[in-house]
């Protein structure tokens, strides 16, 4: 038998040959491969246990390869940093891991093995970008499957002290991976912790947490066992006694057991209702939570914090609840379903160290109201909110049959899960109040690039260079004061020294959006809520390829966008000739009938109704 792999313009085929055996033949394009993703050929050989490059070439950053692996031929189009994974039997498993006040102890059990085929040189164990800790892995010629837990040849102890653990950088949550040079090539693996079925829900509730100074300090596991070490600064309110007392394990130990026996007893359903990071009564979630109050007086409760701007407007509501006030946190730990616009972690403090409350929060039932159209940036493969993930949701409110699709498709929810009765934030806009008569104001807001994170000189990153280029741009239609830049929070610091700072807009982004007669984003779901009020929207996508190579692609289909594209500085430039004329935004230029039938297939509710139909279907599940 014999199994040979070419590369011709771009079309990768193996064959499969040998006596008195048919040929088989397997062909893909370069282009139809999707990165990381593994494919197999559908070629089989008899030494299951084989794990062979038959075939490697870089291209560009990333490398094409086939290989052998379970007693299959398989191809994949993987990063360099992952390529020999597909084929290096290795372990890395946690036999031993405490985090005291006086450092952290880890014991692994790791090797790799090598039969000839690979070179390994400086291992080390890292901790996201805290540690780099040099050590010798063990190597073997043979199988790891069956090495006994107690084999000192694959033991290796490592401590590092709290000092080394938490000295001061951005990184809030660190990875422990290995890294090592395989055949000169740079590799990383993750340290695995063993995972029991019944914990996988709990995957998000941190298995040792304290505060250490004035940080909060955490180890936990994520769902497929990678081990992670959080370390963030305290929050003003955890430096308070009454935040120490109601949130020590004793007192949340005893409020959380109660709350269970109470769940378990009790027909009367409770349900807490708040917004981002309890600050906010703005998105619709406030009335929603009034509908339910109405019906059922002593199963509904509004969260929200003290110092909110909008706590004095809702205060006197007999169901609002002020954030970590006795009352709330009998609550918390009462609630059988939340239901906001955030996840669960927003009731409290996000990447909390209370184990009790972040052990309800799996056991709960939590519907996502959403605060922005899910038809716009994809749902990867590391979103919190896919089906089997820590923030999946049990329900998630939808506008349409297209998003219900989207939704069902990237994130994996149960169709009967995902409720199409239009978000509530839209009950709270005017469909269409703006038109050719309303002040000619334009929105600058662009999404912040994770992938420049790092940069050390902020001018220098897309997201400044590009806000800056579009605020020039528009300079050239209207004046200064009819150009407002929403800013995304990263970025707010630096923007405040440069000249964009009086264009910055400092209030509530739905106030900037009900005057935004033109919007220009790029990424952003806030298209769909400005298009719903009569404005009309410019995506500028000058880096489409890269941000999608990075993110994933883009929901939207070409004939899908609700607004005109462009792809540099030189098609905005016509487009805004186009639609800006004489100081004024001419509208029909920037929302043509074809982009309404368009907007009407994404968002299909205009009737001011969708919170009457989210409580009847809300009413219909017994949530409320």
């Amino acid at each position: 038998m014999k199994i040979s792999v070419t590369f011709v313009d771009n079309v990768l085929e193996v064959r499969k040959e040998g006596e008195g055996l048919q040929a088989e033949s397997w062909q893909r394009k370069l282009d139809d491969f999707e990165l990381k993703k593994n494919v197999s050929t559908g070629i089989t050989i008899k030494d299951k246990k084989q794990r062979k490059i038959l075939f490697w070439k870089p291209v560009e950053e990333n490398i094409l390869m086939v290989y052998t692996r379970g007693g299959e031929v398989k191809a994949s189009y993987a990063p360099s940093r992952g390529a020999y994974l597909r084929v290096l039997e290795r372990m890395c498993n946690v036999q031993h891991i405490s985090l005291t006040r006086s450092g952290l102890s880890l014991q692994l059990q790791v090797g790799v093995v090598d039969r000839g085929d690979f070179t390994f040189a400086d291992a080390a164990l890292l901790i996201g970008g805290r540690i780099r800790q040099p050590f010798d892995i063990p190597v073997s010629k043979k199988s790891l499957d069956k090495v006994k837990d107690n084999d000192p040849f694959f033991i290796r102890k490592f401590h590092f002290t709290m000092d080394e653990m938490t000295k001061e950088m951005e990184e809030t949550s660190s990875r422990f991976d290995i890294a090592l040079k395989v055949n000169g090539m740079d590799v990383t693996f993750p340290v695995k912790i063993e995972v029991p079925d019944e914990n996988i829900k709990y995957q998000h509730v941190p298995m040792i947490s304290f505060f250490y100074r004035d940080q909060a300090v955490q180890i936990k596991h994520t769902g497929v066992g990678n081990v992670l070490f959080v370390c963030r600064p305290m929050e003003e309110a955890e430096k308070k006694p009454a935040f120490h007392f109601w949130e020590s394990d004793l007192v949340s130990g005893w409020l959380y057991r109660r709350g269970k026996k109470e769940k378990e007893k009790s027909s009367q359903k409770v349900s807490l209702f708040y917004e981002k990071f309890c600050q906010k009564a703005e998105e619709g979630t406030f009335e929603i939570f009034d509908m339910a109050w109405k019906r059922n007086p002593k199963g509904a409760y509004f969260i929200i914090n003290g110092d909110s701007p909008d706590y004095q407007r809702i205060k006197d509501h007999p169901n609002v609840v002020k954030q970590y006030s006795k009352k709330y946190y009998e609550l918390l730990f009462r609630a059988n379903t939340y239901i906001s616009t955030e996840t669960p972690f927003h009731l409290n403090i996000i990447r909390s160290n209370n184990k009790y409350y972040r052990r309800s929060i799996a056991e709960n039932t939590f519907v996502f109201l959403q605060h922005g159209v899910t038809y716009m940036k994809c749902h990867g493969p590391n979103s919190p909110f896919l089906a089997g993930r820590e923030m999946e949701p049990d329900y998630i409110v939808v506008n349409s049959e297209k998003e219900k699709e989207a939704v069902h498709r990237m994130m994996g929810i149960d169709n009967s899960r995902i409720l199409k009765t239009g978000m509530g934030i839209f009950s709270k806009l005017s469909y269409k109040h703006l038109n050719q008569d309303s002040d000619d104001t334009a929105v600058i807001m662009l999404t912040w690039k994770p992938y420049e994170d790092n940069m050390e000189d902020f001018t220098k990153s897309s997201y400044y260079q590009n806000t800056l280029a579009v605020y020039n741009m528009l300079r050239k239609y209207l004046p200064a004061d009819q150009i407002h830049i929403v800013i995304h929070p990263k970025t707010g610091a630096h923007l405040e020294k440069t000249e964009l700072a009086p264009s910055i807009w400092r209030k509530p982004i739905s106030e900037v959006l009900s005057i935004a007669k033109l919007l220009i984003t790029d990424y952003s779901s806030v298209c769909y809520n400005s298009f719903y009020q009569g404005g009309g929207v410019v995506f500028f996508q000058e880096d489409l390829k890269f941000y999608e190579k990075e993110n994933g692609k883009l929901i939207p289909k070409d004939d899908e966008y609700i607004g005109k594209r462009a792809f540099s500085l030189e098609e905005l430039n016509t487009i805004l000739e186009e639609g800006c004329r004489d100081g004024r935004i001419q509208l029909d230029v920037f929302r043509t009938e074809e982009f309404e039938r368009r907007y009407r297939q994404i968002n299909e509710f205009s009737d001011g109704k969708n919170m009457e139909r989210l409580c009847k279907k809300l009413k219909e599940l017994r949530l409320i």
